[in-house]
This record gives structure tokens, sequence and C-alpha cells, in this order.
């Protein structure tokens, strides 16, 4: 268990480049908004396509599809966990209402686990981390926005489900289809040497890309971190939310994946993914959907200074890490 604490100490002081970043000026909100766009646009695309696409056959795919599919799960398990304790809380703004049901549903699935899955489980783990965001996407941008809006779901929040790391998976997906119908139909066929140079000349570029994705994500979220002060965001709500966040949901989870006839590395991964803080993210949906955006930050904080302790506590005793 201190190995993973270590880990995750490794993790945080990437984050903690990022803060010392903004606080000394190199980076400030313009160029932090840029990298993070760079990073969603270019670089983590990068990553998903040749962690996929360079780790899995078409077959191999699809004999775990329990990776997207228990990541929904995962957040299905906090949004329904969320419905059932809010009358509880007797929250009277509705803003706050809805906030506490997205930070029960949707977490830091992609970018805190990246570097975790790939100290424990190599580039192997951060290609199984990788599919299953397709059902984590598919949860944020249904679950999440209901959750968010407490309306149902729109046209608008669908559409938001074709982003680019989306269209990197489906490409990764085709790639593999289109490798496994060429071996079948064409055994003995193998392209060219000058063609087969040019694609591994190209799939290496996008690898060399990919690998920045982790630390560049790491140092934007410590500098959007900066912006956050926790003077009077710890409160009652916020001990409810790291409560249920950090233990709650993560144990109905775990219990969840036990029940299931998983793999074990593939159990290993959502176990990864259930037990992580709240999602950086959820500052920026709250300002596009109208939530309560110091809510968010709160629980940003809160949680991922409590996670140091829940993190490896949960993957020591269940994840075999």
């Amino acid at each position: 268990m201190y190995t993973i604490f270590l880990r995750l100490c490794a993790v945080f002081l990437m984050i903690g480049m990022g803060w010392l970043a903004r606080r000394t000026g190199l980076l400030d909100g313009e160029a932090t908004r840029r990298l993070a766009r760079l990073q969603t646009q270019i670089l983590y695309p990068a990553l998903i396509f040749t962690a996929i696409a360079g780790s899995f056959t078409l077959s191999s795919l699809g004999a775990n599809w329990a990776l997207p599919a228990g990541a929904f799960a995962i957040m299905l398990v906090g949004f329904l966990t969320g419905l059932l304790i809010r009358p509880f809380l007797a929250l009277k703004e509705p803003a706050a209402a809805r906030g506490f049901l997205f930070q029960c549903t949707i977490n830091n699935y992609s970018y805190l686990p990246m570097p975790l899955a790939l100290f424990f489980w190599g580039e192997t783990g951060v290609a199984a981390l990788m599919f299953s965001t397709l059902g984590s996407e598919a949860a944020v941008w249904t679950l999440g926005v209901c959750a968010m809006t407490g309306d149902r779901l729109s046209g608008a929040s669908l559409r938001r489900l074709l982003n680019v790391p989306l269209l990197a998976i489906v490409a990764s997906v085709a790639t593999l289809a289109v490798r496994a119908a060429a071996q079948a139909w064409w055994p003995q066929f193998s392209p060219p040497g000058a063609l087969r140079q040019l694609a591994e000349t190209g799939f290496s570029a996008l690898e060399f890309m990919g690998r920045a994705t982790i630390p560049l994500a790491m140092i934007t979220v410590g500098s959007r971190m900066s912006e956050l002060r926790p003077a009077g965001l710890v409160n009652r709500l916020q001990a409810a939310i790291a409560l249920l966040r950090l233990i709650v949901i993560p144990g109905l989870a775990i219990l969840l994946l036990s029940l299931a006839p998983l793999p074990a590395t593939t159990r290993a991964v959502l176990i990864l993914v259930a037990v992580m803080p709240s999602a950086n993210a959820s500052v920026v949906l709250s300002e596009l959907y109208g939530g309560d955006v110091r809510l968010a930050a709160g629980a940003i904080l809160v949680t991922h200074a409590f996670c140091l302790v829940t993190v490896p506590l949960w993957l020591h005793h269940f994840a075999g890490v």
C-alpha cells in the first residue's frame, strides 16, 4: 500500500508543477485553456488511438466489451446513489441539488487514473482505461447532463458525444477491423516495404504525441486547481460528497464488479475508475449548464485531498496492486 501511495504522490507532484507554473506566471488562464484544447483535440486522441490499436486485436477488443459497459455501470451506481441520498440532505437551492447529483455521478475517470494505470499495468492498462472511457463519456453526456440540468436528454447533449476522443476510439476500432478483414481475406498479403515503413512512422509519431498527454494533463489540472480557493468551501454538504464519492459509491461499485465474471485486469482497471475523486471538468460543466460552480470547486479540492488516503486503501485491498 505504501508503494501505491508513492505512485499517487508522483501524480500529485505533476499536478503541483502545474499549480506552481500558474502561481509563478509561467501559465495564465488563456494558456491553460489552450493547453486543455491541445490535449483534448490532438494529444489525448493520439494516445487513445495508439493505445487501443497497438494493444488490442478486433477479437480481443470484443472480448473486453465489459470495460465501457463497466465504466457506465459505475457512473450509474453513483447516479442512483445520489438520487437516493439527495432527499435526506434537504437542499434548498436547485443548483446545489443538481450539483450534488452530478458529483455523485461523474468522477475523474481519465486524466488522474491514466498515470496510475501506466504505473501498475503498463501500456496494456492504459489501453484498457482508454477503451473504458467510451462508457464514461456516454455517462457524462447522458446521466451527467441529466443530473446537472435536472432535465431530460436533449439533442444537444447527445451531439456532444461526437467529440474528438470518441472519434479516436471509432478510428482505432475501424483500424483493427480493417486489419482483421485483410488477414482473413488475404492471409499471405504483405504490404510493400515502403508502405509499411510509412505506416509505422505515422504510428510512431502518434505514439510520441500521445505520451505527452499524461504530464501535460496533470500540469493543466494543477493550473486549473490553482484558481480554486478553499476558504469557505468545506461544509456539511462537501463532507457528504466526499463520503459518498470516495467511500460509499466506490464500495457499491466494487461490490457490483466483484459479482461479475470479469478478467483480473479488467476488474482492476474498473476498480481504479470507481475510486477516483470528483471530475475536474465539473467546474466547466457547472458554468456551461448553470450549476453550482462553488460546490463543484469545493468538491474537487476536498475529494482530491482525501483520495490520497482512500485510493491506496481501495487499490491495495481490491485491485491487487
